[in-house]
C-alpha cells in the first residue's frame, strides 16, 4: 500500500503477515543521484519537515485502524503501535541523514508518545559518514543500514556519485564502530546487478570485509534496469543471488535476499519518485 501526498512524496506499508513495515520518505527528490534509483532521477526539492514525517505515520495508523493511544495511558497493554507496525524504516525517497534533525525528532516522538522502541526504527543511508557517526554516538540506539552496493571504489563512485567523496575503507571503519557499540549488528544493503556487482571478485571482497560475524547482509534484486556509460544493466539471476547468500552465510554472516514487492505501483525499492 502506497500513500501519495500532494506535495510530491510517498510512504509505503509493506505487508509481513499480520504485521507491517512502514517505509518513510525523508525528502522530496534526492540529491544523491544514484544511477539505479528512480528517486535519484528527480531533482532534489526539499527536506521533509517533522510534521510531514509524522503525517506519513498518521495516514498509516488511520489505514490500519490502530487506536491512537498514548502509551502511558494504555493500562491494558493492548493496541500498541508495534502490535500492527513491527518496524519503521527510512528507506523511501531521499537520504535521511541529510535531514537528520527532523528524522531524529520523529524518532523521539514515536518513542515518547507511542512507547515505540528505538530498536524498531531503522535509518538507511548511502554512507554519509559524518552523519552516521552522529547516529552511532546518539544515546538512543537507532538502527542503521548502509547501502554499500559495491566494494570496487571505481564502480561505487560511478553508480553512487553522491557519496564519491567518501572512501569505502572509511565507510567500513564506521560500520565496525557501529558493530562495537550496538547489540544488533549493522545491516549491509547490497544491490545485485548482473555483471557489475555480482562477480566472483565482488563476493570475495564482501567475505573479506573484516566485519563481525552476525553482521546482517541484505541482498537486493535490481528493480527494472538502468544504463551506465552506454551499457544496460539488469538484476542478477535468482541462482546468483542464492549463491552469494549461501557463501556469506557459510562464513558466519546473517544474510537474506529481499523479495521485490510493490513494483506494479512504483513502490518497490528505489522506485519512489
Amino acid at each position: 500500500m502506497k500513500f501519495d501526498f500532494d506535495q510530491g512524496y510517498a510512504g509505503v506499508l509493506i505487508p509481513l503477515g499480520e504485521k507491517k513495515t512502514l517505509c518513510l520518505s525523508s525528502q522530496i527528490g534526492c540529491p544523491m543521484g544514484c544511477k539505479f534509483c528512480f528517486s535519484g532521477k528527480r531533482k532534489f526539492e526539499k527536506n521533509l519537515s517533522f510534521e510531514e514525517l509524522k503525517e506519513q505515520l498518521t495516514v498509516a495508523i488511520d489505514h490500519l485502524e490502530i487506536e491512537d493511544l498514548n502509551c502511558r495511558e494504555n493500562k491494558k497493554g493492548k493496541g500498541f503501535l508495534a502490535d500492527k507496525i513491527s518496524a519503521i524504516v527510512f528507506m523511501g525517497m531521499g537520504e535521511p541523514l541529510l535531514n537528520l534533525d527532523n528524522v531524529l525528532e520523529f524518532c523521539d516522538y514515536v518513542n515518547e508518545f507511542y512507547g515505540y522502541a528505538y530498536s524498531r526504527i531503522l535509518i538507511s543511508t548511502c554512507g554519509v559518514i559524518p552523519k552516521m557517526n552522529e547516529v552511532i554516538d546518539n544515546v538512543n540506539k537507532i538502527q542503521l543500514a548502509v547501502s554499500l552496493h559495491s566494494l570496487d571504489q571505481e564502480v561505487r563512485d560511478r553508480i553512487m556519485p553522491g557519496v564519491s567523496q567518501y572512501k569505502i575503507s572509511d565507510l567500513i571503519d564506521v560500520c565496525k564502530k557501529y558493530n562495537e557499540n550496538y547489540r544488533q549488528k549493522i545491516m549491509i544493503e547490497y544491490l545485485m546487478i548482473g555483471g557489475l556487482t555480482d562477480r566472483d571478485e565482488d563476493l570475495s571482497r564482501l567475505i573479506g570485509l573484516g566485519l563481525e560475524k552476525r553482521t546482517n547482509f541484505n541482498l537486493i534484486p535490481l528493480n527494472s534496469s538502468f544504463e551506465l556509460d552506454g551499457e544496460k544493466y539488469e538484476s542478477s539471476s535468482k541462482e546468483r543471488m542464492k549463491y552469494f547468500r549461501d557463501e556469506l552465510m557459510k562464513v558466519g554472516f546473517k544474510c537474506f535476499t529481499r523479495t521485490s514487492m510493490g513494483e506494479d505501483i512504483e513502490a518497490a525499492c528505489g522506485m519512489l519518485r
